[in-house]
This record gives C-alpha cells, structure tokens and sequence, in this order.
C-alpha cells in the first residue's frame, strides 16, 4: 500500500506481529487505547515476556507518521518514519492494530509545538478533555489565545495548555539541547519494553526521547544509537554530561545497554524490567565492567 497515515491514540504500541499480543494486552490494541489499565495489570513475567519472547518493537505516539505496507485483517504492517532504524531505510517496522491509525490530513503551518510536560490534555475548543498525550508528541500549530495555542491532530483542530507544549519550527531540529535536565523529570518512572512515552521507556527509547526533545533525531535502538556521534575515551575523566555510555554482556556480544552521563560518576538511565528510570554511581553499579563504548552526540 505504501500509503501515510497517522497514529491516532495516545500512544500505539508496535508489535512483532498480529500474533504477539496476549488476553493479557487487549487494552493495548483498542481503540481508544487503555495505557494505564494495561500496564496495571500485567504482572513482572507478563512485562518480562515482552522483551524475552520478542513481542514488542517499539511504540508510536498520537500523531506520528507511519507507512503501510501492508493491511492483514485487522492488524497493518508499518514503518514508523520518524524512528531511524537499520532494520529498514524507511524507519521502524512492526505491526499495529489497523484500528488505532487515521488517514494523514496535511495541514498548512510553519511552527509546531512539542509536549514539554509529562503528560499533557488536548482539549475540544470548549475546553473539555479530549485526549491525554505524552511527552514529546508535537503537533502543528496555530494562534495562540487565553492561554492556549490551536494545534492540528488526527482529529481535526484541537486546544492545549501553553504550560505544557514548547513552540519550535522545524529548522530547530538542528540544535542541541540539554537532555540530562529533561531527563530527570522521569526518575522513577517504571520502565517498558519497546516504551516509547510518558507511560513507560525502555534504555534506547529513553535516550531517543531525550535528544528528540532537544532537536536531535537518533536512531532508535541502542545497537544503532551507539555509532551516532563522535567517539570519546572510556576515561572518565574526558565525560561530558549528555555523553552516551553503551554496555555488553561480553566482548562477543552487541550492545545491549544504553544510559547517559550525569555528571560526578553518575549515569541516568531506564534501566530493565521490575525497575524504574534511576541515576546511579557508575563505578559500584553491575554496568561498571560491561562498559564498551562512548559516544558524544553534540559537541
């Protein structure tokens, strides 16, 4: 099909295949989607299982592009555009209920505003809740008034809280911004397997999330993230807050971690399963020796 559509729930979850999902996940594929009821009920092996048994790829937020290739049923297979992957050119692939996608509609604007906020309402033009985003979605905007900017959803126009969003045009992407600050406001945040957004992350899409808030676009997963960037000295002593610090179980292995330098010793990051976004001392932590690489995204 290789048509552009859009992710039109607060945040859709990308699937390995229409066969992935458990009883256990149906909150997750309806439509609205139910974040909280499915993060709420899973217990610590059915959390565990998505990333043991491959389950989950990775999540889209309200409004992101995709590409359909393919429709099957219910289910469409996609390529989220905006998460650079090597798995495919495009972007990155997996499955999402056919249900939780709407048809792009182009809308004419120069500026756009980012979800600053963890969590943010867009409202109806009465002012009632809407719908409930997560950080980082960003939606094109228009005039602001009492309060509040004008925003283009996959509904149609749309009021947010001016609090809660940061204005940027799209230029702006080129600069750096200082992702350990907007970071910290998730400590303790539980962490998620392929999480993408306010409701969980995971290491990579942690770290993706962060520079994504400051302009800057890395790839997706950790095992690409870790070739971004400049290279800097496994000394401690050449770190730089932001810098990027990527660990493997051993010399044969890939990378399989990601956090970032805070600073004093310390790294910030969304650390595995049954755990939530920490900073922690480096050097007494279980990473201290399965440290491979760093890399500085800016300069």
């Amino acid at each position: 099909m290789n048509e552009r559509w859009v992710c039109a729930v607060s945040a859709a979850t990308v699937w390995s295949d229409p066969n992935s999902p458990r009883l256990v996940d149906l909150p997750a594929l309806n439509y609205p989607v139910q974040l909280e009821k499915w993060l709420a009920q899973l217990s610590f092996e059915e959390r565990l299982a998505l990333s043991d048994k491959g389950q989950i790829q990775t999540q889209i937020l309200y409004g992101e592009s995709v590409i359909i290739d393919e429709v099957v049923g219910d289910w469409a297979k996609v390529i989220a555009c905006r998460q650079p992957s090597r798995k495919d050119p495009r972007g990155y692939p997996g499955w999402v209920p056919l249900v939780q996608l709407s048809a792009a509609k182009k809308v004419h604007t120069e500026e756009f505003v980012r979800v600053s906020a963890r969590k943010a309402w867009v409202l109806e033009e009465s002012g009632d809740p809407f719908l409930r985003v997560s950080f980082n979605t960003i939606f094109p905007c228009g005039k602001q008034q009492d309060g509040r900017t004008h925003i283009w959803t996959p509904h149609g126009w749309k009021l947010i809280s001016n609090t809660d969003v940061k204005r940027f045009k799209p230029i702006e992407e080129l600069s750096c911004g200082k992702p350990l600050t907007v970071g910290k406001q998730f400590l303790g945040l539980p962490y998620l397997w392929g999480g993408m957004s306010a409701w969980g992350f995971d290491c990579s899409g942690f770290i993706f999330n962060l520079w994504k808030a400051c302009g800057v676009l890395l790839p997706r997963d950790a095992s690409d993230q870790e070739k971004t960037g400049i290279p800097v000295s496994l000394n401690q002593t050449e770190w730089r807050q932001g810098d990027l610090l990527f660990f493997r179980e051993d010399e044969d292995a890939i990378v399989s971690h990601v956090g970032m330098y805070a600073g004093n010793g310390q790294m910030l990051h969304a650390p595995s399963t049954g755990k939530s976004v920490e900073q922690i001392q480096l050097a007494s932590s279980i990473y201290a020796d399965k440290l491979c690489r760093v890399r500085r995204v800016c300069e």
